[in-house]
């Protein structure tokens, strides 16, 4: 697939068939994400790849011991996990959110069928945390983790597959380091699920901001181009 293609026809799938999905086909797939940028090259990313189906069960209980609060909060019209501490309200305060959200519960209550999770951690010490002295959140570490994660989805894109990329198992890592075995100094930052996708269930346009809306020249006063 053309690569541009691919960065307009990624998106979230919540809908996966039964179908298997091949050890080959997953190698591939991180045999080139792989070559991800990383700071300092120093390439700390590790993915436990979950296909063992009671482990599946596992994990995909824990996601929800997340998803269900969440998702309730959200149809009373609010968020958690604000980057800014704000007042949490909905973006969208619409049906089209609602059913957006009804989508992805029924992804989240189905979770452990999905034929791979993907569990991607990476190694603290190989990160250069250079804002964490700022009185703000500190988004600078990730930078390490979600090149690959992003290369992930476009080589699932590529190979015809379906995936759908969640953080909120984050919040689980101690449950996930005792069921992974993790090694000391590594963080959980993300959790892929990756399928055939159920293609009449499937998007087949994204819709995102223009380019005059997220981009600036020289100053924040001026839109790009």
């Amino acid at each position: 697939m053309e690569l541009y293609n691919a960065m307009r026809t990624t998106p979230s799938c919540r809908y996966f068939t039964d179908d298997p999905v091949s050890d080959e086909t997953i190698h591939r797939v991180l045999d080139n994400a792989r070559f991800a940028s990383s700071g300092g090259n120093r390439q700390g990313w590790r993915i436990v790849v979950v296909t063992d189906s009671d482990q599946k069960k596992r994990v995909a209980d824990l996601h929800r011991k997340q998803w269900d609060p969440y998702f309730q909060h959200a149809l009373e019209g609010t968020v958690g996990f604000q980057g800014d501490n704000s007042g949490n309200k909905m973006e969208h305060g619409t049906n089209f959110a609602v059913n957006r959200l009804r989508r992805t519960d029924d992804f989240a209550q189905k979770m452990h069928e999905v034929p791979v999770l993907m569990c991607c951690y990476v190694d603290l010490s190989t990160l250069a945390v250079t804002d964490k002295d700022l009185n703000r959140q500190s988004i600078v570490g990730g930078g390490s983790l979600y090149t690959l994660v992003h290369n992930i989805l476009l080589g699932c894109t590529n190979e015809g597959l379906g995936s759908s990329l969640t953080t909120l198992l984050a919040a689980e890592q101690e449950s996930c380091d005792q069921l992974f075995h993790t090694p000391d100094g590594f963080a959980l930052g993300a959790l892929i699920a990756i399928g055939w996708p159920v293609v009449e269930k499937q998007y087949t346009k994204l819709t995102r901001k223009p380019v005059e809306e997220i981009a600036f020249r020289n100053t924040w006063d001026v839109p790009f181009p």
